[in-house]
C-alpha cells in the first residue's frame, strides 16, 4: 500500500483541519463566551454605561469584543476574545482607557469556560468602573469549585 500522498491531497487535508479548528473557536465565541458577555453587558447598561458586544468573524482572527464606556466620554475600555488559529489559542485582552493599561494572556480554547469568562469579567468591570458583577458572586458563591 502506498502511505505517499500528493502535496495536493495532504493541502486540502490541511485545510479541513482548519476548517474545524476555525469552526470550534467561532462556536465558543459564539455559544459560549458571547451570552456572558452579553449577560454582563445589560448588568453594566442597568448601571449606566454604554456598552456594546460585538463578535468579529474574520478569517485568520474571529474575536469577541466587549467595549464599555461612561455616558458622555469618548474613551472606551474593551475586553475582548481574539482566536489564534495558527496557535490554536484564545487571546483574553483587557484594554483599559483611563489608565491605557493593556493585558494579555493567551490561553487554550478551553479557557473560554463559564468559570474563566466569569471571572474575568467581574474583574474587568471591578478595575476599570468599580462594577462588581453581583450576579456572579450568586452563580459562583465564594468555595464554588
Amino acid at each position: 500500500m502506498n502511505t505517499l500522498r500528493k502535496l495536493h491531497d495532504t493541502h486540502e487535508l490541511h485545510d479541513v483541519s482548519d476548517d474545524s479548528t476555525r469552526q470550534a473557536f467561532i462556536l465558543a465565541l459564539g455559544e459560549k463566551a458571547r451570552p456572558l458577555f452579553e449577560e454582563a453587558a445589560s448588568y453594566a447598561r442597568n448601571h449606566d454605561l454604554d456598552v456594546v458586544v460585538d463578535l468579529v468573524l474574520e478569517h485568520d482572527k474571529p474575536r469577541l469584543i466587549l467595549a464599555v464606556s461612561r455616558p458622555g466620554e469618548d474613551t472606551v475600555s474593551s475586553y475582548s476574545l481574539v482566536a489564534n488559529l495558527a496557535s490554536q489559542r484564545m487571546l483574553h485582552e483587557e484594554f483599559y482607557a483611563d489608565s491605557g493599561d493593556i493585558h494579555r494572556q493567551e490561553a487554550l480554547l478551553a479557557s473560554i469556560n463559564e468559570k474563566v469568562i466569569d471571572t474575568r469579567l467581574a474583574n474587568f468591570f471591578r478595575k476599570g468602573f468599580a462594577l462588581p458583577l453581583d450576579y456572579i458572586n450568586e452563580r459562583h458563591p465564594i468555595g464554588f469549585w
